[in-house]
C-alpha cells in the first residue's frame, strides 16, 4: 500500500507540473528562511555555554536606588570578589575582569596599540573554559608581568615561532614574559578579548581601589555545587551597605549563560537581545505558515480533480484514515523534496547570511545531533501543517455524490481559500509594517540632530607615551589651517558612562538624590564640537581657576537645581568644590535608546585619553597625512592609529542596522511566497472560468472587463488582509518603539505604503494570468458546448 500511494504521489506531482512546482518552491523558501533564523536563533542561544562550570557561574550586578528611579549597572567595586569569597561560604570562587585601557606592545622592530586586554585575577582560567594550547592554566598568570595571549597574536608578533617564553615590551615601560597561548576565543562568548595580564599588575601600578563606593569593573563569581542563585542573592543584598553605609545599592546575581541575550544597562530595562530571538522566531513561523498555506490553497482548490481517485478508493473499500495516510504522505514527499532543495539553498547562502548578521554561522553551531533532530522535526511539523486540511477535506468526500458528479471543483472550499489568502497578506503586511519602522526607526537615530556636530572630526587614542606629547602635538597641528580645531576628552562623546550621585549645591534636599554624568575635557571641547552655550561662559585659558573649580554643566543639571539661574552657583562635584561657569544645550552624549541625562564636565587637559581633531571637510585626506606626519615627527616611538567620530557613531546602532537588514530579507521572501499562491490561484481559477471567460467575450466584454473581473475578488481580500493587519502591526511596533528613548512616529504614510505594495504586488501575482485568460479565443472554450 505504502509503494501504491508512494507511486500515486510522484504521478500526480509530474502530471500537475506547474502547481508542483509553486507548491515546491514555496515550501523550499520556507523552509529555508525557517532554517535560517533557527541556525541564528540557536547561535544567540549558545553563547557562554560552551564552559564546563557554566551552571554555577554569575556575574554580580547592582540595583542604584535614587529619589524613585532604579539604575542597574554591570559594574562593581574593585574589592568586592575576594571579600564575597570570604564571607559568603556559597561562592567558591571569583575573579575581576577588568579593561586594563590600551597599551604600546613592542617586539622587535614591531610595536602596535593592543585594545582587547582584559586583566584578571589568577582564578579566571579555572573558572571559565578557554582552553591554553601552551602554557599551565594553573600558574599562567600567577606573576604580575605574566601575558597570555591568543593564537591570532601569538601568530601577530612572533609568527611560526613558539611564543611561550617570549619577552614583550609594554608602554616602553615594563617587560612582560607570555606564559600561556590560548585558543581563539570563540565568538559565541559575551567576554571577548585578545590578551590576558594578572589583575595584580593594576595592584602594583596604584591603578586600583580599596573603596566599595565606586563601580568600575566586572565581578564573576562560581557558586559551590549545592548553591543557588535564589538562595544566595539575599546574602549578597546589603553587602555594600555594610561597609557603606549611607549607600543606596544592591547586589543581585545574574546567570553567566543569560548575559547575552538579557543584561541591561541604565534606568530602564532594555528587553535586550533576547527580544530579536522573539522576533525572528515569529518571522521563521510567519513564512513557513504562508508556504503552508499555498499549499492548503492549491491543494483543496484542485479537490474535484481528485475527487473521482477518493471515490473510487472509498468504493473498494478504502477507509477515511487510510485517505489521510495517503495525502499526509504526498504532503511529506513534497516537504522532502522541499527539504532537500532548502538545505542546498540555505548552505550556498550561510556566507553571505553571516557578512550580514555579523559573525560565522554554520550548520554545526550546536553539533549535528542536534541539526539532524531539528530537520525532522520542521520537515514533520510542515508536512502535517501543510497536509492537514488537503487530507481531511479530500477524505471526507462522498463517494455516491462524486461519482454521479454532483461535486463541483473546488466546490466547499472556496470560502475557506479565502480566509487562507487574507492570513497569508495579513502576515506579510505585519512583516512589510515591521521592515519600514525598523528603518524609519534608524534612520532617526543616525540623522537625528545630536546637539554637536559629529562630521569630519577624526579621534586619535592617546595611550603610553603620547599622552604626555598632547600639548605639543596640538600646538604643532594647529600651525596647519586644515586643522580647525582639536580638543581632548575622557570618554568619548558618543558615550559617556562615568557617573556619580554625590554632587551637592546651595539649597539641595537632603533626601534628593541623582546620578550626574560626568567628564573631564579639554579647554576647546565645547568649541571643536559646536556645542551651544545656552548660559554663561565655556572653559577658557583666561581663567586660571577653570582647571581646578569651574564646572560645565547641561540643561538637564540646571533643570534638577531648580534656580532662575545656575551660572555662579556653588557645586561639588567629583569631589572638586567650584562653580558653575555655563550651561550647556542638552546634547546627545550616549546611544539614543537612552534618554539625556544630566551632565557635568570638567577641564583637565592632562587626564584625558582621546584627541579629537576636526578636519577641513574639502581636504580630508591631505589633512590626514599632514596630522600623521606630524605625529610621527613629535611621537615616532607610537604608532599612528585614528577613527573617524561619525563611524563610531554609526557602528553604536550596528545592531538595529543589522536585525534591519535580515528582516528586509524576510519580509521580501515573505511577500514572494504569497503571491507565489497568490498567481497558482489565480492560474486555477482562469482554468475553471474558461467558459465563463468565453461566453462574456461572446456578448462584447473587452479584455480590460474579464481581466478586472478576475482581479477584483483578489484585491479584495488582500484590502482586508489589510484592515487585519494594521491595528495588530500599530500595536506590536509601538511597543517596539516604546524601548528607545527618543522615536520615530508610527505615521498612516507606513501604513498606506504597505497597502499600496501588497495591491501592486497582488496586482502583477494575478494579472499575468487575468490578462492571459481574457485572451484567449471564446470558441476554444465554447466549441463542445
Amino acid at each position: 500500500m505504502f509503494r501504491n500511494y508512494l507511486k500515486v504521489a510522484f504521478r500526480n506531482i509530474l502530471k500537475h507540473k506547474g502547481y508542483s512546482l509553486i507548491n515546491v518552491a514555496g515550501l523550499t523558501i520556507g523552509l529555508a528562511c525557517c532554517l535560517v533564523i533557527a541556525i541564528w536563533v540557536l547561535d544567540e542561544l549558545s553563547y557562554d555555554k560552551f564552559h564546563e562550570n557554566a551552571p554555577s557561574l554569575y556575574r554580580v550586578e547592582e540595583n542604584q536606588y535614587y529619589t524613585g528611579r532604579v539604575f542597574h549597572v554591570t559594574v562593581t567595586p574593585y574589592p568586592l570578589g575576594p571579600a564575597l569569597v570570604q564571607e559568603i561560604p556559597e561562592i567558591k570562587d571569583a575573579t575581576r575582569y577588568v579593561w586594563s585601557g590600551g597599551l604600546l606592545f613592542r617586539y622587535g622592530e614591531q610595536a602596535f596599540f593592543e585594545d582587547d586586554i582584559r586583566a584578571v585575577d589568577q582564578s579566571f582560567l579555572q573558572m571559565f573554559t578557554f582552553p591554553l594550547i601552551k602554557g599551565n592554566p594553573e600558574t599562567a598568570l600567577s606573576s604580575p608581568f605574566s601575558l597570555v595571549v591568543s593564537e591570532s597574536i601569538a601568530e601577530k608578533y612572533f609568527g611560526n615561532e613558539d611564543a611561550l617564553g617570549r619577552t614583550i615590551s609594554v608602554n616602553n615601560q615594563h617587560e612582560f614574559t607570555v606564559t600561556g597561548v590560548l585558543k581563539n576565543v570563540p565568538h559565541n562568548s559575551h567576554l571577548q578579548f585578545e590578551i590576558l595580564i594578572p589583575y595584580a599588575i593594576l595592584e602594583k601600578q596604584g591603578r586600583t581601589s580599596d573603596s566599595f563606593g565606586s563601580n568600575s569593573i566586572g565581578t564573576y563569581v562560581q557558586l559551590e555545587k549545592y548553591a543557588t542563585m535564589e538562595g544566595v542573592n539575599p546574602k549578597i543584598k546589603g553587602f555594600i551597605k555594610s561597609r557603606v553605609p549611607e549607600s543606596a545599592t544592591d547586589l543581585e546575581l545574574m546567570a553567566f549563560t543569560r548575559i547575552h541575550l538579557h543584561s541591561y544597562f541604565g534606568y530602564e530595562k532594555d528587553p535586550g537581545g533576547i527580544q530579536y530571538v522573539y522576533i525572528f522566531s515569529i518571522i521563521a513561523l510567519f513564512v513557513l505558515i504562508i508556504a503552508c498555506i499555498n499549499f492548503m490553497n492549491l491543494s483543496t482548490a484542485r479537490s474535484a480533480n481528485r475527487a473521482k481517485e477518493v471515490g473510487m478508493r472509498k468504493v473498494v473499500g478504502a477507509s477515511k484514515s487510510n485517505l489521510i495516510r495517503q495525502f499526509y504522505g504526498e504532503s511529506l514527499v513534497l516537504t522532502m523534496i522541499s527539504l532537500v532543495f532548502a538545505v542546498i539553498l540555505v548552505t550556498a547562502v550561510l556566507p553571505f547570511l553571516s557578512s550580514l548578521a555579523g559573525k560565522d554561522l554554520s550548520w554545526n553551531v550546536t553539533g549535528m545531533g542536534t541539526i539532524l533532530l531539528g530537520l525532522m522535526a520542521v520537515t514533520l511539523f510542515t508536512s502535517l501543517v501543510a497536509g492537514s486540511y488537503p487530507a481531511l477535506f479530500l477524505s471526507g468526500f462522498q463517494p455516491v455524490r462524486v461519482i454521479k458528479g454532483a461535486l463541483k471543483s473546488g466546490a466547499g472550499s472556496s470560502r475557506f481559500r479565502k480566509i487562507l489568502v487574507v492570513v497569508q497578506f495579513s502576515l506579510s503586511v505585519l512583516l512589510l509594517i515591521g521592515t519600514a519602522v525598523v528603518y524609519k526607526q534608524l534612520n532617526y537615530m543616525k540623522n537625528k540632530r545630536l546637539g554637536w556636530d559629529k562630521e569630519h572630526i577624526i579621534t586619535v587614542p592617546l595611550r603610553a607615551d603620547t599622552r604626555d606629547s598632547y600639548e605639543v602635538l596640538k600646538s604643532e597641528l594647529l600651525k596647519d589651517s586644515r586643522i580647525l580645531g582639536i580638543t581632548g576628552t575622557r570618554e568619548m562623546p558618543t558615550y559617556i558612562g562615568s557617573n556619580s550621585s554625590n554632587a551637592d549645591w546651595e539649597g539641595k534636599d537632603p533626601d534628593f538624590s541623582m546620578l550626574i554624568g560626568q567628564n573631564t575635557v579639554d579647554f576647546d571641547f565645547v568649541d571643536t564640537l559646536k556645542i551651544e552655550i545656552v548660559e554663561g561662559r565655556s572653559f577658557s585659558r583666561e581663567y586660571p581657576t577653570d582647571p581646578t573649580s569651574a564646572f560645565l554643566v547641561n540643561e538637564e543639571v540646571a533643570r534638577i537645581m531648580e534656580k532662575e539661574s545656575v551660572v555662579g552657583e556653588r557645586f561639588r562635584f567629583m569631589g572638586t568644590e567650584g562653580k558653575i561657569i555655563g550651561v550647556m544645550k542638552n546634547f546627545h552624549y550616549q546611544p539614543l535608546q537612552n534618554k539625556i541625562e544630566p551632565l557635568a564636565l570638567m577641564v583637565s587637559p592632562e587626564r584625558i585619553n582621546y584627541a579629537l581633531v576636526r578636519l577641513n571637510p574639502e581636504d580630508i585626506s591631505d589633512s590626514i597625512k599632514s596630522l600623521e606626519s606630524t605625529w610621527e615627527k613629535i611621537i615616532p616611538s607610537c604608532p599612528f592609529e585614528f577613527r573617524f567620530l561619525d563611524e563610531i557613531f554609526d557602528r553604536m546602532y550596528r545592531t538595529e542596522e543589522r536585525m534591519g537588514s535580515l528582516l528586509k530579507y524576510f519580509a521580501f521572501l515573505a511577500v514572494f511566497v504569497a503571491c507565489l499562491g497568490l498567481f497558482g490561484l489565480a492560474s486555477f481559477t482562469a482554468e475553471q472560468r474558461t467558459k465563463e471567460i468565453g461566453i462574456r467575450k461572446v456578448l462584447g466584454a473587452t479584455v480590460s472587463q474579464v481581466t478586472s473581473l478576475l482581479c477584483q475578488e483578489f484585491i479584495l481580500l488582500v484590502l482586508l488582509a489589510n484592515l487585519i493587519a494594521w491595528p495588530i502591526a500599530y500595536l506590536l511596533m509601538r511597543n517596539w518603539l516604546e524601548n528607545y528613548g527618543y522615536r520615530t512616529s508610527l505615521n498612516l504614510i507606513i501604513f498606506l505604503g504597505a497597502l499600496l505594495l501588497a495591491v501592486i504586488v497582488a496586482i502583477f501575482s494575478v494579472g499575468f494570468q487575468a490578462v492571459r485568460a481574457a485572451k484567449s479565443n471564446p470558441a476554444t472554450a465554447l466549441k463542445y458546448e
